[in-house]
């Protein structure tokens, strides 16, 4: 970590779960709700995170499409689900869908698959059980 440089740090607190807010340290507060109860004034952990990896792996595609000085859209999907196991408890899977307009497969691919390995959420969540990215074909 000797060569590492940061250059942002933030901090999110929550004092009461799914109830009440988290508040970032710049002020801006997230309204929070139980999974079942969020709604477009409130949040959950579930959109969070979906939220986070979708935004996240597509700033890094359209990152990698610029560095290529290629101007095509892209798009990320994720789709959160949350698990309930009687003994083991919660658990999220999450599966991305990405895609890149008027691109052909294999350049869609190469540039996904780079964008993935430079997307720092994509690097916290690896390859996990329950993870999966799909290549799909853009639609806006």
């Amino acid at each position: 970590m000797d060569d590492l440089k940061q250059i942002y740090e933030t901090v999110i607190t929550n004092m009461e779960g799914t109830k009440g807010f988290a508040t970032a340290d710049n002020g801006h507060a997230f309204g929070l709700a139980s999974v079942l109860k969020a709604d477009t004034e409130h949040t959950n952990p579930e959109q969070l995170i979906g939220a986070a990896w979708a935004t996240c792996l597509n700033a890094a595609i359209i990152s990698v499409i610029r560095s290529k000085k290629l101007t095509n859209r892209s798009r990320v999907d994720v789709k959160v689900k949350l698990w309930l196991h009687p003994i083991e408890r919660y658990s999220f899977t999450l599966d991305a869908t990405a895609a890149i307009e008027d691109l052909d497969p294999v350049t869609t691919k190469e540039i996904i698959d780079y964008a993935h390995r430079l997307c720092p959420v994509s690097k916290l969540i690896g390859d996990k059980p329950g993870v999966t990215l799909t290549i799909v074909p853009y639609q806006a």
